[in-house]
């Protein structure tokens, strides 16, 4: 078990007692989507859930939402009440709000000893993510920034004295988006205040830790999470400051080495370790687990074998053994059904009470 508050120092993040700490954690996705609660509530009891997570060995869940699961898009908060269905295997939680239904799994999850970082995954509701989605900045033409400012706001007041919600993960993935008619394209460092997100997440940050005291700010790269190239330069301001990348098998050439993945790996973000300038978090990584091959070959061995000899932060993408209903705002595409297998699922089965554990051996090996 973590013993929180966390702080950074260096590449390093420390303890309560100013002892290293490396995050090993699963993302539980659900919140973000459709149905605006964590996926599986309809077949496991949350302190169920939360239990096998710590049992695998995990420290912490990285839990997704959306501004539009919380509050409505001139950022007041939403007062009805949560999908009584989704919700058959925590009947308690029937008729409270998909932020109380939030909130509690929150409490569900600490109190079994696992830190909790909350990551606003969308503004709107839904599938994530493509350019297509318009939900790459931290507002749109119908979600405004300030929107953004309000939901921060709320969770932070709502989490701050639970010290295992360790930190916020601000934005997830920024991309371009469509503004206006208008193609934004998220930036890093340049002072223009429709796309840099170092000054979002500078000021945002800021903001946040007025309310909230000794948590973690984890700031994710531009191009999908996938480039901190400009972070060295132009560094987030403010204490506790964790970058993040994301990392899946399209996000490298086919074929190839083990020495150019490392050259890539630490190019995009890496150096940020190398160097001592701040710790690095991998929030989302994951594969296809269906052949054990998958497993075995290409992308997903050179990954472990990066993050092991990185030292990295890291969370596994995804937790649930099942999809549930996820939309593709702004073209109102259903990407996944709900029922439908995850097939990145650590639990497994129509009722969640499998385990991938091939998986979960390879992730406890790099622990």
């Amino acid at each position: 078990m973590i013993t929180a508050p966390l702080s950074v120092s260096g590449a390093q993040i420390l303890d309560a007692n100013g002892s290293p700490v490396r995050l090993a954690g699963v993302n539980w996705g659900g919140a973000q989507q459709d149905g605006l609660v964590p996926a599986g509530l309809d077949k496991l009891n949350r302190n169920a859930i939360a239990e096998r997570v710590a049992g695998w060995g995990l420290n912490h869940v990285r839990f997704p939402f959306a501004l539009g699961s919380f509050v409505n898009n001139g950022g007041t908060l939403k007062t009805g009440a949560a999908d009584a269905a989704a919700l058959a295997a925590n009947t308690d939680l029937v008729g409270q709000t998909p932020w109380e239904v939030y909130q509690a799994c929150v409490t569900a999850l600490t109190s079994a000893g696992l830190a909790v970082i909350p990551n606003q995954m969308l503004l709107f509701p839904g599938w994530c993510c493509a350019e297509a989605d318009n939900n790459g900045l931290w507002y749109n033409g119908n979600w405004p920034a300030s929107t953004f400012a309000a939901c921060w706001t709320l969770v932070a007041n709502a989490l701050a004295s639970n010290p295992l919600v360790i930190g916020y993960d601000l934005h997830n993935e920024p991309r371009p988006a469509s503004v206006g008619g208008k193609t934004l394209t998220p930036s890093w460092g340049d002072g223009d205040a429709a796309t840099d997100m170092q000054a979002i997440y500078s000021s945002t940050a800021a903001k946040l830790r007025v309310i909230s005291g000794s948590k973690l700010f984890f700031c994710e790269g531009l191009n999908y999470a996938g480039d901190l190239t400009e972070a060295g330069a132009h560094p987030v301001t403010g204490p506790d400051v964790v970058y993040s990348l994301h990392d899946y098998s399209w996000y490298h050439p086919k074929g190839q080495t083990l020495t150019d993945y490392y050259n890539q790996m630490d190019a995009n973000g890496g150096y940020l370790m190398l160097d001592g300038t701040a710790p690095l978090y991998i929030g989302e990584f994951g594969q296809n687990l269906d052949t054990a091959a998958n497993m075995s070959t290409g992308w997903l061995p050179q990954f472990l074998s990066y993050c092991n000899a990185r030292t990295l932060h890291w969370c596994w993408w995804e937790l649930s053994a099942q999809m549930v209903l996820g939309t593709q705002p702004v073209t109102n595409i259903v990407q996944v059904h709900p029922g439908d297998q995850e097939s990145y699922g650590l639990m497994q089965g129509q009722d969640w009470l499998g385990d991938q554990t091939e998986m979960l051996a390879l992730l406890q090996a790099i622990m």
